[in-house]
């Protein structure tokens, strides 16, 4: 009887592998060992990916909460690309709970074509398109998560805020006990600790503040993660856990002096305060506890210094900013169409980026890199975020309307005061998780948009008819199609 693919599969994992890296090792100096520990990996990743993918979306959502900026074990390749790519695969070679495209998705895919024709345009050299190659698994991972079945999304979910707390936690030991950052050391396997100097400071009036970073180095970068990780952690989490886990990220986000997150949870707070139908109780419970809070990170003097400083003419970081403004279009010149390269030596050297002092706007910071389209094409995952996010604000649950509001509030304050969602692979990927769950939370809010006797058209697909238990039926048409009484969700 012949011997099935899959059995073939187990085979070779099994036997042929094992023998081979163990020939390696014995007879092989250390280009050897690297080459045999390389292949164990790629074995056992493959062997995970035909075989068991769900496992690769969940050490996917661990490692971008935990390890954000960690490398494979034994392998100098950035685990979260490893894992991303590894899972965009996946999608690509196994069946998908979800084949349409989903609402959000368009807007990706045409950053992605744009993105791809200013490379081809700009790039002269490989630097150029191994960093178009990061940002593109980053990037592309919407549209593989949005393809899985929603228990299996909500799972990968709770598994990153659960990650994104363990760091949290982590890099609060190391603001607390450990000033010098020596404890990062412990995670070297991953690839830290290799700095001498790992701590991060803010100076304000000629003092030094030491910001929280942990594991995730930046600590505008780490601000944008354990954002996404309280939008998240308030979506999908329920009970004691999940106030105990939101106080220690939005703990967090106050301690990594992050202007750009800090704020952008009070823009969302305040906008769903103005434009949710919330329950009084609901209501009161949000002002008094985000209140107190909020209160309690200023009654510390480095915070309230680095808060109120914004406001003023004397903080650096705007006034580099503003500069940067100035200069954009003279940086632009002969380049609108498709922009200056991806691999520019600003974008990874601090020094070189402190010369340049290129915009710290992330729509702006897309034109810059790849043009005006690929700017464009931003702007409109920027607007039907807005869009989705003002829909989840107008449900009947809180929940979704935190991540709408939060979605909202990132947008116009954080991308458009930093830029790591831009350069820098890892937070590139945060926001892509942040837009898948503002599709899943909209998909969910969906059913409380309306009330008894309210209709509207929201969209110009032809889909078929759904009958959902315990829910009205809606009526499609050619055209368009309109939500009655109860509607359904989105399928």
């Amino acid at each position: 009887m012949p011997m099935s693919i899959s059995k073939r599969v187990d085979v070779a994992a099994i036997v042929v592998v094992p023998t081979f890296v163990t020939f390696l090792m014995i007879l092989g100096g250390t280009p050897a060992k690297l080459v045999a520990a390389a292949l164990v990996v790629l074995t056992v990743g493959a062997y995970i990916g035909l075989r068991h993918p769900q496992y690769l979306t969940r050490a996917l959502a661990f490692s971008l909460g935990a390890l954000p900026f960690g490398y494979v074990p034994g392998v100098h390749a950035p685990l979260v690309f490893t894992l991303g790519g590894a899972v965009i695969m996946a999608s690509v070679l196994h069946r998908t709970a979800v084949s349409r495209i989903t609402v959000g998705e368009g807007a990706v895919i045409a950053l992605v074509v744009t993105s791809a024709l200013s490379v081809f345009a700009t790039g002269s050299a490989l630097v150029d398109y191994a960093e178009f190659g990061k940002w593109l698994v980053s990037t592309l991972v919407v549209v593989a998560l949005l393809r899985l079945p929603r228990e299996e999304l909500e799972l990968f979910g709770r598994i990153y805020v659960y990650a994104a707390s363990a760091a949290a936690a982590f890099a609060v030991v190391i603001f607390v006990a450990d000033p010098t950052g020596r404890l990062i050391g412990y995670l070297s396997p991953f690839g830290y600790g290799t700095e001498e100097e790992s701590t991060r400071f803010v100076y304000t009036d000629g003092v030094a503040t030491v910001r929280l970073a942990g594991t995730y180095i930046d600590p505008n970068a780490a601000g944008i993660g354990l954002f996404v990780a309280l939008m998240l952690c308030v979506l999908l989490i329920r009970g004691r856990l999940r106030v105990a886990l939101a106080l220690l990220l939005f703990g967090s986000i106050v301690l990594t002096l992050s202007r750009a997150a800090l704020f952008s949870v009070v823009f969302g707070v305040v906008l769903m305060l103005l434009f949710q139908n919330l329950r009084t109780r609901e209501r009161a419970a949000i002002i008094g506890g985000f209140g107190l809070a909020f209160l309690g990170a200023l009654a510390v003097p480095t915070i309230r210094n680095r808060v109120f400083s914004s406001f003023g003419s004397g903080d650096a970081g705007s006034s580099a900013r503003g500069d940067a403004l100035v200069d954009f279009p003279g940086h632009m010149a002969g380049h609108w169409l498709f922009g200056l390269g991806w691999g520019r030596e600003e974008f990874k050297d601090p020094s070189t980026a402190f010369d340049v002092n290129y915009v710290a706007n992330s729509p702006l910071l897309s034109v810059y890199r790849g043009g005006i389209f690929t700017g464009l094409a931003f702007l409109a995952i920027i607007v039907v975020g807005a869009v989705l996010g003002y829909r989840c604000l107008r449900s009947q649950h809180w929940e979704y309307g935190f991540i709408g509001g939060g979605f909202i509030g990132f947008s116009i304050v954080a991308l458009q005061l930093d830029f790591p969602v831009v350069t820098i692979p890892a937070s590139t990927m945060a926001f892509s998780v942040l837009i898948v769950f503002l599709v899943h939370a909209w998909e969910k809010a969906t059913d409380n948009l309306r009330r008894d006797g309210e209709a509207t058209p929201i969209s110009a697909f032809r889909l078929n008819t759904v009958i959902v238990p315990d829910l009205q039926f809606r009526t499609v048409c050619d055209g368009s199609f309109r939500l009655y009484k109860s509607s359904i969700l989105m399928q």
